[in-house]
């Protein structure tokens, strides 16, 4: 299950997964370092940082900014 930080509160981190559902997980279940819009994989309750799909979406996103102010 694939899922993008939204943002943290305290000590957990909203993250949300495929079809708009947000979820709270505690920090402590995440590994050290996640900013806000970073991808993370959870796979039998172990959650993962996806460096290959932060990319990618991060470049998405900067394209579709750049062509509104063209």
């Amino acid at each position: 299950m694939e899922g993008i930080i939204n943002r943290f509160e305290g000590d957990h981190a909203i993250v949300e997964f495929t079809g708009r559902r947000m979820v709270e997980v505690c920090k402590e279940f995440l590994p050290a370092g996640l900013k806000e819009g970073d991808v993370i994989r959870c796979d039998d309750g172990v959650y993962v940082f996806d460096k290959v799909d932060t990319e990618r979406i991060k470049k998405e996103t900067k394209g579709m900014f750049d062509k509104m102010w063209e």
